[in-house]
């Protein structure tokens, strides 16, 4: 099978089909490859091998139908993966960033918690911005994911993938727990210990979680966006 063709069954997969997760359209494209490849080689031509290809499939709206199916088996995957990076994050050539950023971020919420009185007067407030805007960032996307199949016109702008949108979920969903922790802990008549420490375990927690975060996208999703064309 040439280039030529193999482009031809991934221009299928991506504008007649209207796939858009590039992990499912490579392995769509290895399925079709071989079995346009076995055809071939019992004598049909290129495009009867392709359409008994696609018409045992089901067709495009069966093909389609699959990648959401494969998203669900994707997801869980994708999860057990951030939760593997979470746990390397003490591995010997990943130590010292993890302890210069969880220290970082401990003595900060620390600080700003017990020693002076940011909580008090610009905190709650520039924190809960945050998770508005955080939460502005994950509406627009979702909005994207869901629509660009049916509003093609948002693809020539660029594609929201499957694992872009799970990582600004995980994302949001990471701040804005950490906030509301961080400013219930901090309305709470404690003790200074007791609220040191619950502020060592929530901040110090939170950032390992976004280290292994970070290294979740960059192995996940190293660009969110990309062109189908």
């Amino acid at each position: 099978m040439t280039q030529a063709q193999q482009a031809l069954i991934v221009t299928f997969l991506t504008q007649q089909c209207e796939l858009i997760e590039t992990v499912f359209i490579d392995e769509m494209r290895d399925h079709f490859v071989a079995s346009v490849e076995a055809r071939m080689a019992d004598s049909f031509s290129f495009e009867e091998a392709l359409q008994q290809t696609i018409d045992d499939f089901g067709g495009p709206t069966t093909i389609q139908k699959m990648e959401w199916t494969y998203r669900k088996v994707y997801l869980r995957s994708l999860l057990r993966n951030w939760w593997t990076l979470i746990k390397s994050q003490f591995a010997a050539h990943k130590r010292i960033r993890t302890l210069l950023v969880v220290g970082f971020v401990t003595f900060a919420s620390l600080y700003f918690g017990l020693m002076s009185d940011f909580m008090a007067v610009l905190g709650e407030t520039i924190l809960w911005n945050s998770v508005q805007w955080v939460s502005i960032i994950w509406v627009i996307m979702l909005s994207c994911f869901l629509l660009q199949r049916v509003a093609p016109g948002l693809k020539q702008v660029g594609v929201v993938r499957f694992p872009a949108l799970l990582i600004r979920l995980l994302t949001y969903l990471l701040w804005a727990g950490t906030v509301l922790l961080y400013v219930s802990l901090s309305s709470m008549e404690l003790s200074l210990l007791i609220k040191g420490v619950s502020y060592f375990a929530l901040w110090s927690t939170s950032a390992l979680f976004y280290l292994g975060l970070v290294d979740f996208s960059k192995q996940t999703d190293p660009n969110s966006w990309y062109s189908t064309k």
